[in-house]
């Protein structure tokens, strides 16, 4: 029982540290993806705190914020850009994710089923589909309920590019 009851709990801390590094590593997706396709100086953030602590690798900035930890997004100006590059750096995101999420789903067949390295694994995989599912998702959500701010999931974000209809002003990736 105790040994179940451990598993659990590794597999939920594992699940919280997964959701938040494959939150990083989708904007990071965006954020070297903008890097390569632009020649601008890329922000990929995590959280929703407005100072989070950073450093900066060359052009790309990397936030990290604790605060609505389950929201992240990579800026750079997107109006000075063409539709192509935009859609490029859209992309490697949702590229990312697939690729961790492929990592995770190895190590999880080349561990022990049900041992406690497949339950850490296991549980990245989770986190890890999660984000990838919300960036491939046509929706719109509000990460900031008392704010009229609206970002857009990835996919809505390409559909709208494809089809040659701008984000609305408010609309943010």
């Amino acid at each position: 029982m105790l040994v179940i009851l451990g598993k659990i709990l590794v597999f939920l801390g594992a699940f919280f540290d997964g959701l938040y590094l494959s939150i990083l590593f989708h904007e990071l997706g965006h954020g070297i993806a903008a890097v390569l396709v632009t020649r601008q100086k890329v922000v990929s953030k995590v959280g929703t705190s407005k100072d989070s602590p950073g450093f900066s690798l060359g052009r790309l900035r990397i936030e990290l914020g604790l605060k609505g930890f389950q929201y992240g997004f990579t800026y750079y100006e997107r109006d000075r850009e063409s539709r192509f590059r935009q859609i490029l750096v859209a992309l490697g995101g949702p590229l990312a994710s697939i690729i961790i999420a492929l990592l995770c789903a190895w190590w999880v067949l080349d561990t022990t089923l049900g041992g406690w390295l497949w339950v850490i694994g296991f549980a990245c995989f989770v986190a890890n589909i999660r984000i990838l599912l919300v960036s491939l998702w046509p929706i719109k959500y509000r990460p900031f309920p008392d704010k009229d701010e609206v970002w857009l999931s990835d996919t809505l974000d390409i559909w709208r590019m494809l089809i040659g209809r701008n984000p609305e002003p408010e609309d943010r990736t």
